[in-house]
């Protein structure tokens, strides 16, 4: 009988999951070697949130984190996870911007490329598997395990055959949310790899306590491989510690192979470095939460809709929210609940909850799910939804990256405006993910020579703004003196939000009507080529100007709104005609920011 293969993640999802993947390479670096010499099957070691969080809160140059990572860790095979089209970020990049990125991460050090998508729409994993495989990397196709009346085990069962075709080497099972019981993942387990004949590896999150023996079902039920990371950095929202399923499975049939020696000297390291970290680590983020099993959302993502009760003084609507959450996730067509779908479904819940009426209030990025932006649902959207998310607009039903034009070009040239010379395509592909804190990295003089700052997240200031559907940037005019801001992170992404001190509780219709900026005599109400804001909020950022030719699907403005930030895109294609939304100002629900024709 093969031995199980175990994949620390330490270097990645475990950090990210427990110190918002703050963890300094030169932390990392001492331990490599003891790391590499275990006998891992492979080290989750790059993508995700930890790019982000390499660029936004460490200030270093991911590319070269990842190049020093390989050159210490010389036998065991780096791995990174991508979210099939949309990469590291939350919108879908262009297919050369995809080729391209997962091409260099292979060139760099990458040998293990594991991808799904967050709506399990696996014509977003088309283009990414057939670069890895090009770029020379073994592929693990992951289905998002998120169950419902349309995703049952015969469904994905089908979807996994269906990775097969397309190129995966394995099939993997992402549980995001930790809540795969035990009883399920042994029938799923058996079901794949009798239907797939592929290796099967289960990847899942401590959230409710059921991870370690799910994993050693699904291992009975012949998983090849489970992911987990060194209890140092282990349980609560990371995955089950590496020690304890090592030594759960010793000495008999599906015995590792391990040295625990060495495991538990690796873990050693990282608890005497702990310290370090306290100040990025919430306490959700330890805690099991077995109520996940009914609304799937993960702990962070849930702790946030709480505090925006708390703050409107509505927490006694807790109960309304939980089943709000339920209902918009089937109203929406059960979708998988990973980011970003599980932040979408979420706000709207909650503006469900905090209103007079249902859907009375919809953010911009709901109305680009229901559009077919990020992908197709498992079941049909329900058409009352449909109807009040779009008007009379349909929904589109290609594949979201057809309306995408390549982006590397444009990048280039764009850089060039700034007086940016990118010195190699792992440079380009950082300023298209994060356009505006690249600057700050790719000039050397712009560099900081400690990675991460010592104050706490609710002290620090960003160096630069966020990039659009990533984080919440800095709004352009300072805050008042009595704003206090602090960072939220949400199922791996920050958020920043600035709490006013004359600001009244409850949804963003209470503001002070003062704040609110009235529509300019002779602006448009609405119609054919309108973009409306969803909202009340601030305009963060205007991306176009008039003259300008956009497509449908393309962010033309940025707004503020209940605390995140939101993407308000094109629904139509055409040339800009007028531009009424202004940088800083404040905008009313249904405002128009322009018009396109």
């Amino acid at each position: 009988m093969p031995r199980v293969l175990i994949t620390e993640t330490v270097l990645r999802d475990a950090q990210q999951s427990l110190v918002q993947g703050r963890l300094k390479l030169q932390h990392v670096l001492p331990i490599a070697k003891n790391l590499d010499d275990i006998g891992y099957h492979a080290l989750d070691a790059w993508g995700g949130w930890t790019f982000a969080a390499s660029v936004r809160a460490l200030q270093e140059d991911p590319w070269q984190r990842l190049r020093a990572l390989r050159g210490a860790i010389e036998k065991t095979p780096l791995q990174m996870l991508i979210r099939g089209q949309t990469l590291i970020a939350q919108s879908h990049q262009p297919d050369d911007v995809v080729r391209a990125f997962i091409g260099q991460a292979v060139e760099d050090g990458i040998r293990v490329v594991r991808m799904f998508d967050p709506l399990n729409d696996l014509r977003n994993l088309e283009v990414p598997i057939e670069a890895a495989h090009k770029a020379g990397a073994r592929v693990i196709g992951a289905l998002v395990y998120s169950p419902s009346p349309v995703e049952d085990e015969a469904w994905l069962v089908r979807s996994a055959n269906r990775l097969k075709a397309l190129g995966a080497d394995w099939i993997g099972i992402e549980d995001v949310a930790g809540i795969l019981a035990p009883a399920t993942a042994r029938t799923l387990v058996s079901a794949l790899v009798t239907g797939t004949k592929l290796p099967v590896s289960i990847h899942s999150h401590s959230t409710t306590a059921l991870a370690p023996i799910t994993y050693f079902a699904a291992i009975e039920a012949g998983a090849a491989g489970v992911d987990t990371a060194l209890s140092a950095l282990a349980w609560g929202a990371s995955q089950p510690a590496t020690e304890t399923m090592v030594a759960s499975l010793h000495d008999g049939p599906y015995d590792t192979g391990l040295d625990l020696t060495l495991i538990s000297q690796a873990s050693r390291y990282f608890d005497e470095i702990h310290d370090e970290y306290l100040e990025f680590q919430d306490p959700i983020a330890f805690r099991n939460d077995v109520f996940v099993l009914e609304h799937q959302l993960p702990a962070p993502v849930l702790a946030v809709m709480i505090r925006n009760l708390r703050e409107r003084k509505a927490i006694d609507r807790y109960d309304r929210l939980m089943h709000e959450l339920v209902q918009v996730r089937q109203e929406m067509g059960y979708p998988p609940m990973a980011a970003p779908i599980n932040r979408i479904a979420a706000n709207q819940a909650l503006a469900n909850t905090l209103s007079d009426k249902r859907y009375q209030h919809i953010d911009q990025p709901f109305r680009d799910y229901v559009k077919g932006l990020y992908g197709a649902p498992p079941a049909a959207i329900d058409a009352d939804v449909r109807k009040r998310a779009l008007g009379s607009s349909e929904a589109i039903t290609l594949r979201p990256a057809d309306l995408l034009q390549p982006g590397l070009d444009r990048a280039r040239r764009a850089m060039r405006k700034q007086g940016l010379t990118p010195t190699g395509i792992d440079q380009v592909l950082t300023y298209i993910l994060f356009p505006d804190e690249a600057p700050g990295i790719l000039r050397p003089s712009a560099r900081r020579v400690e990675p991460v700052p010592t104050a706490s997240p609710s002290q620090t200031s960003e160096p630069a703004p966020a990039p659009a559907l990533v984080t919440a940037p800095d709004p352009p005019a300072a805050p008042p003196p009595a704003a206090r801001e602090f960072t939220v992170e949400v199922d791996g992404e920050p958020y920043r939000v600035r709490i006013l001190a004359d600001a009244v509780p409850g949804a963003a219709a209470d503001a002070p009507r003062a704040a609110v900026a009235a529509p300019s005599a002779g602006r448009p109400t609405g119609g054919n080529g309108a973009i409306q804001a969803p909202m009340q909020g601030m305009v963060v950022k205007v991306k176009v100007a008039p003259g300008d030719k956009v497509r449908l699907g393309d962010v033309v403005v940025v707004l503020e709104a209940m605390k995140m930030q939101n993407d308000i895109v094109a629904t139509l294609g055409g040339t800009v005609r007028e531009v009424f939304a202004k940088e800083g100002s404040i905008v009313a629900p249904n405002e128009v920011l322009m018009t396109i024709g």
